[in-house]
């Protein structure tokens, strides 16, 4: 081994032992037969004493993995997809804390869906587990006057606040006559997302019945996202809905790629032809806060929220040079109190990945759709200059969703 703190994990290989044993720079853990065959090589370098786990997803495989603090395979899950005719994964696995209780989600691809085209969008449902990993239920959308009951879910990202209560997220692709510019019909994907307690729809909130929204479209990412005219792809996807949060009012704080805008959209309201759930705009052409144009996002596509402080993974495929960035904001005076950013030279993720705050400058770092290595993990400590731990794939096409961490 080139060094005692650098591991490389091969998936699926058990050894009927209690004691590790070290060979050829691969470390194979005690008797693990509950670890399926299939799931991606990874190798991982340092380690940390956090008393958490690593989650990682994939986009094109379905492969979910829960690490210890140090790297080692704690629970994961595979199934062969190798003879399927298109790429389908598991996306956004997490854990949920319920009353004390602990559960587990991830988004399960359904191949048999239409993807509308676009390489970003998993149509499925929602696999809740329970805190042996059992499988307890599967969720989709219930009837309202926008889907019927059954309609898949898009899968990036969902809020488990009971087994009963969640808030899911979808993109619908739909004929719309209120684009400016456009009267006479465009075709759009667009974004979904409803409120069900109790097998009953209690909020919705879709995007087009904003046309505001329609003028923030952006093609940082994807060249066609402001595409109304249709003449290079049937619909564009010109919102491109990633990532949701509650904040501690109670309201809905989402990342939209497509628009290098955050919004945060009102709970107690209904949506009807009169109603107006959006309370609030962070960065993008229409930003409230008085952002400049270098602490603004492009292409962001994760967002926490604690307090008054928004952290958003931000790829920043403006300059493809990805960086967290951090909004202390004043959201009854509508001003920002504080803006910090970090950044690693020379990474760049084009799509996916995830930041998250853990202590002092600390982030668990995912890095989606990475560029220009194999990392797709890391621990930071940014005050001291410092990885902690990092997790490396052996195949750059097969890269992750989100990699996050939960104590």
């Amino acid at each position: 081994m080139s060094s005692p703190n650098i591991k490389v994990i091969m998936a699926g290989i058990i050894i009927v032992s209690m004691i590790a044993v070290i060979s050829a720079g691969i470390i194979f853990h005690e008797d693990r037969s509950d670890i399926p065959d299939g799931l991606p090589n990874i190798t991982v370098s340092g380690e940390t004493d956090l008393e958490g786990n690593f989650y990682l997803s994939f986009v094109y495989t379905k492969n979910i993995m829960m690490l210890d603090s140090k790297g080692n395979i704690v629970w994961a899950k595979h199934e062969d997809t190798s003879n399927d005719p298109i790429p389908t994964g598991y996306w956004d696995f997490k854990k949920h804390v319920i009353d004390g209780k602990t559960y587990y989600s991830y988004h399960d691809q359904d191949i048999t869906q239409d993807k509308y085209g676009l390489a970003g969008y998993a149509p499925g449902e929602r696999v809740i587990l329970d805190g042996n990993f059992r499988e307890i239920k599967r969720i989709t959308f219930e009837h309202s006057d926008i889907v019927e009951k059954g309609h898949p879910l898009d899968g990036h990202d969902f809020l488990l606040i009971d087994l009963n209560h969640y808030i899911m997220s979808g993109f619908i692709k739909d004929r719309v006559y209120n684009i400016p510019g456009y009267e006479s019909g465009s075709n759009v994907i667009y974004s979904y997302l409803q409120e069900v307690k109790d097998g009953e729809v209690v909020w919705d909130w879709r995007s087009v019945d904003y046309p505001e929204l329609y003028s923030l479209t952006v093609t940082d990412a994807v060249a066609t996202a402001n595409d109304f005219a249709n003449e290079t792809v049937d619909a564009p996807d010109y919102v491109h809905f990633n990532s949701m949060r509650l904040n501690d009012d109670g309201n809905l704080v989402c990342s939209f790629r497509h628009l290098n805008t955050i919004l945060c959209l009102d709970r107690t309201v209904q949506r009807s032809p009169d109603a107006d759930q959006i309370i609030w705009r962070l960065s993008g052409l229409d930003d409230e806060f008085g952002l400049s144009d270098e602490e603004k996002t492009s292409s962001q596509h994760y967002v926490t929220v604690d307090g008054d402080t928004i952290t958003a993974f931000d790829n920043h495929n403006i300059t493809e040079e990805t960086r967290i960035a951090v909004y202390r904001i004043d959201d009854v005076n509508m001003e920002l109190d504080e803006f910090k950013s970090y950044r690693i030279d020379g990474k760049f993720t084009s799509a996916c990945g995830s930041a998250q705050f853990i202590s002092g400058e600390m982030y668990a770092i995912g890095w989606g759709c990475a560029q220009n290595d194999l990392v797709c993990f890391c621990v930071y400590d940014f005050e001291k200059d410092e990885q902690l731990i990092s997790i490396e794939l052996d195949n750059q096409d097969n890269f992750t969703y989100r990699c996050v961490y939960y104590e």
